[in-house]
């Protein structure tokens, strides 16, 4: 029997990653928060560092993670004030 990882399913859990950090940005922006951590995504095929630039892309980098984001199991983003 022939077992194969459904990539299908990887980048849907990516998108619903995306999904979930842009939901939470605009809810603290809402409320006026400037930063906010999201746990990093473990065990399944995704890159820290992908999700941030994606989040930075569909933001058009109002949301960003910058130097040093990544750390004790957490992403660190920062909210562009205008």
């Amino acid at each position: 029997m022939k077992i194969t990882v459904s990539k299908n399913q990887q980048d849907n859990n990516f998108k619903t990653h995306v999904e979930s950090i842009i939901t939470m940005a605009k809810n603290k922006a809402a409320a006026g928060i400037d930063r906010f951590t999201y746990p990093i995504p473990r065990g399944q095929g995704i890159d820290s560092f992908s999700l941030i630039n994606a989040i930075e892309k569909e933001t058009e980098e109002t949301v960003y993670g910058g130097y040093k984001c990544i750390s004790n199991g957490q992403i660190k983003f920062s909210i562009r004030t205008s």
